[in-house]
């Protein structure tokens, strides 16, 4: 069963800040509005936690692309004298 957290709420179960819940919700992390106006919602940690972490390694294979990249630019370089 989920538990539905006011944002301020889950940010202190999280560890995290109200305005880093805010970021997140912005770049599409998974929260649950209340009424139809869209202005109030509630967070289930868990979810949101999940979420956050699937997103650090998404960020982390991005990180590995671009590693990659300056590897081949260094190559190319040293290729070409």
């Amino acid at each position: 069963m989920a538990r539905y957290m006011t944002p301020v709420e889950a940010s202190e179960e999280l560890g995290i800040s109200r305005a880093t819940i805010t970021r997140c919700k912005k770049l599409g992390a998974p929260v649950h509005y209340v009424g139809t106006c869209g202005r109030f919602y509630r967070i289930d940690p868990d979810e949101f936690s999940a979420w956050m972490n699937a997103q650090g390694e998404t960020n982390a294979r991005e990180q590995a692309r671009k590693l990659s990249v300056l590897e081949l630019r260094a190559r190319r370089h040293a290729m070409c004298g």
